[in-house]
């Protein structure tokens, strides 16, 4: 296979070393260093490119179901042991350029005993700060450690996002205090539909690690003390989505009772103006009847008089 990395949509490709020391690959003919029994390899490839779709199911090193779960456009969440090979689909927010993105996207992945192979549509930042952490020097001895941190990656970026929907909450619920709520109900739906959002997948998350660990046909120890500590991270990080979601919930109740109360005034001034008014304006259009027999309508100081029937019904 006379390809570059790039022509069948690799992205990155590492080797790690039995130390857990990483290399990056930068070569033409990949099956020479698949087929080299020293360490094991990390390779991610970008599912845009069809190329890509050709090699992982003609080329890759793994069984078909793992292949399948690489190449399925089926995006559901899903985690699945086969033998000695542990095949799915997991969650990661969107690497936007420099920044982090709120949308949650999807990477797909297997891994065997000697190779990590991850896949995706649109670039991920879990994946993103995992590979600058090789790039600084951090060890993985085995693929499944390095799946660990990966998805400890998202777990933390995910609790990061959590804080920023929490100061989001912080400022709302400042203007809420302060009876500014004019552009509040637009940006706490935003907080809600986000945690909401992000909330039920971590739910299914939740669900697929602690499923795995009951399986009586896991064998890894380490597989399982992995998986404990991942359910535990994301039992945490549902938790406080669920506050999140709570909170905004109970803001959205105040800012609702604030409008009621605002408005309530609002129409408390507008009745007592109309009150007012309503019996000088009685007296007005008595006196602007053209009927006969009206009061004061030869003597000096009709209209004074008037005036003053009228300060007086006000009163």
């Amino acid at each position: 296979m006379d390809q570059s990395l790039a022509d069948i949509g690799i992205i990155s490709a590492y080797r790690f070393a039995d130390d857990g020391s990483a290399t990056k690959l930068d070569i033409a003919n990949l099956d020479a260093e698949l087929a080299d029994p020293n360490g094991w390899l990390w390779l991610h490839f970008n599912l845009s490119n069809r190329r890509c779709h050709d090699w992982l199911s003609r080329a890759a090193p793994l069984s078909d179901v793992a292949r399948e779960a690489l190449l399925d456009t089926d995006e559901h969440i899903r985690l699945d042991i086969f033998g000695n090979e542990i095949a799915g689909v997991l969650p990661d927010l969107h690497q936007e350029f420099l920044q982090e993105g709120d949308d949650l996207v999807r990477v797909h992945f297997a891994i065997s005993t000697r190779l990590m192979i991850t896949a995706r549509r649109k670039p991920l930042r879990a994946i993103e700060l995992t590979r600058r952490s090789l790039e600084g020097g951090r060890k993985f001895r085995t693929p499944v450690s390095l799946f660990d941190a990966i998805v400890d990656q998202f777990a933390d970026v995910i609790g990061r996002f959590s804080a920023g929907l929490g100061d989001e909450l912080d400022i709302v619920e400042d203007h809420v205090l302060h009876d500014e709520i004019d552009d509040e109900r637009l940006r706490l739906g935003r907080v809600r539909l986000q945690a909401i959002r992000t909330r039920r997948q971590l739910s299914q998350i939740r669900a697929l690690f602690h499923r795995m660990e009951m399986r009586e046909d896991v064998e890894s120890e380490t597989l399982l003390s992995a998986m404990r500590k991942l359910a535990q991270k994301f039992d945490a990080l549902d938790y406080e989505f669920s506050a999140i979601y709570e909170r905004a919930r109970l803001l959205q109740d105040e800012i609702a009772g604030r409008a009621t109360a605002i408005t309530n005034r609002r129409l408390f001034t507008l009745s007592v103006l109309t009150a007012c008014m309503l019996p000088s304006t009685l007296v007005t259009g008595f006196f602007g009847m053209n009927t006969k027999d009206m009061p004061f309508p030869a003597g000096d100081g009709g209209t004074w008089y008037a005036l003053l029937l009228v300060v007086a019904a006000g009163a």
